[in-house]
């Protein structure tokens, strides 16, 4: 990865794997033009021993490179779909009488059958849904334990297995699929960063994959909460905090609340997520233009960079890496984006007293690096140094839009590749351990060595550092110091 790249540019990109970018010709093209994260979307494959596969090529291409890369398993959740209609394809008018029922058989202009077992019981009286991204919208007028008889809203041409969204109906499935559990071991297996849950609805679909997480001591996989639910707006801040991060997932969110309410909520998700100090990314149609041209739109840069004004953590990046013709001009497109945008946020902090989101909650930890950024600031300092064991300092740092740099020392391997996802933070790996280095003043000395060595750093350069003393345990003192490189 670009030395620049990594200097200059705050926002992280997260590139989803797919048949144009599964090669390590490719990949390793995507992490050397600025892929911070790759997704895996496991949607996509029916084997989970693919999955583990696919992470380990990602994890050789990544390390031939040189890059620190973290690694998103993104689950495929309960998709629920209509079943066949006759001759694959019905019309449904304004004003239609429509039985949409969990019994078997052909759908035809007044039934449909669904594949959710407790559509029936779970959706109420009233409650409106769609069929096919929102093209088919339908109110529920009763319900009798196996069918739903609803009233057309809003016709149009239904085909087999369309999707439906229930954005007033509080599911009682699991989000958690028979799918989703072989997936989530094949990716503990595989050894990744994170985890993505898709469809919350609650706090409790965070602590039911937790759980699952939990019956593996491999290693510490992070969950990240998708938001593309209406009930999920309806319980965010108890979701951000069950959470360890946000994707705002506008595709279905759309299609629940209405486009035209996105951007509102992905202004509010990302300010709930930055308050409760989590890493939130923005997805969904960032460069769709892309999947089959070669530049981006001005409204897709124009929706790129607003997503970074709204201090996103990541931008992401679905088909248009995964099938697009050129992922890597795409990631080329998408850095250079960034970098322009971070630059201005950069030059608007430093003029101006831009106003920050204040966190849900403090500590030592938060006033340290909050002064550790004026510290800098006010010094002309070249970069901050975080030392951290568990990524905590380094991700508070990064939500107070620091304009420099903030270089993050840590001695354990997984949590150099979490930190991949962190607004402005350069992940780096100490060559020793921290238990192994008795003074602090060495410990200083060391990691500025191996901060020249990576071209982060240049002699005579001012370094603010940052950590707790002793390092590597809690409840360790604090500290702030200026040095030269």
């Amino acid at each position: 990865m670009s030395i620049i790249h990594q200097l200059n540019r705050r926002t992280k990109i997260i590139a989803t794997l797919g048949p144009a970018s599964d090669s390590s010709s490719v990949l390793d093209g995507m992490i050397r033009a600025g892929v911070n994260v790759i997704r895996v979307n496991a949607s996509h494959f029916t084997d989970p021993q693919r999955i583990i596969e696919a992470v380990a090529n990602i994890r050789s291409v990544a390390e031939s490179a040189g890059a620190v890369v973290g690694v998103m398993l993104d689950l495929q959740g309960p998709k629920i779909r209509i079943g066949k209609v006759k001759d694959n394809k019905i019309t449904l008018h304004v004003g239609d009488r429509l039985d949409v029922s969990t019994l078997p058989g052909v759908g035809h202009e007044t039934w449909l059958g669904v594949s959710y077992p407790h559509f029936a019981t779970d959706v109420k009286p009233d409650e409106v849904f769609y069929i096919d991204d929102g093209k088919i919208q339908l109110r529920v007028l009763t319900t009798d334990g196996t069918s739903a008889h609803c009233e057309v809203l809003m016709g149009g041409v239904v085909s087999n297995h369309k999707g439906v969204n229930l954005p007033n109906t509080m599911m009682s499935m699991s989000s958690l699929t028979d799918k989703d559990l072989a997936d989530v071991k094949a990716g503990m297996v595989a050894g990744v960063d994170y985890v993505a849950l898709s469809f919350v609805s609650r706090p409790h679909d965070v602590f039911e994959l937790r759980a699952e997480l939990g019956k593996s001591a491999l290693r510490d996989i992070k969950i990240i909460s998708k938001i593309e639910r209406k009930v999920a707006l309806d319980h965010i801040q108890g979701i951000v905090e069950a959470s360890d991060g946000i994707m705002v997932a506008r595709g279905d969110l759309g299609v629940e609340i209405g486009v035209a309410n996105v951007p509102k909520a992905q202004k509010m998700i990302i300010r709930e997520a930055n308050r409760h100090i989590k890493p939130v990314i923005v997805a969904t149609q960032m460069l769709e233009s892309m999947i089959n041209g070669r530049t981006a739109t001005r409204a897709e840069v124009s929706d790129v960079a607003n997503a970074i004004y709204d201090q996103c953590d990541a931008v992401m990046l679905s088909a248009e890496t995964a099938v697009g013709i050129d992922p890597v001009n795409v990631i080329e497109t998408m850095a250079t984006i960034c970098m322009a945008t971070d630059q201005d946020m950069a030059q608007m902090k430093q003029t101006h007293a831009t106003h920050l989101t204040p966190f849900a909650s403090h500590s030592a930890a938060t006033s340290i690096c909050v002064a550790a950024d004026q510290i800098a600031n006010e010094n002309n300092a070249s970069v901050i140094l975080a030392f951290t064991s568990s990524g905590n300092t380094p991700l508070i740092a990064s939500k107070l839009n620091p304009m420099l740099p903030i270089i993050a020392p840590t001695d354990d391997p997984d949590v150099l590749q979490r930190m991949a996802l962190y607004r402005g933070v350069i992940p780096m790996m100490m060559p020793k351990a921290f238990k192994d280095i008795h003074r602090w003043t060495d410990m200083i000395t060391l990691a500025i060595h191996q901060a020249i060595l990576h071209r982060f750093l240049s002699k005579g350069n001012t370094v603010v550092v940052t950590a707790g003393i002793p390092i590597g345990q809690s409840n360790g003192i604090n500290s702030i110091r200026i040095v030269t490189a």
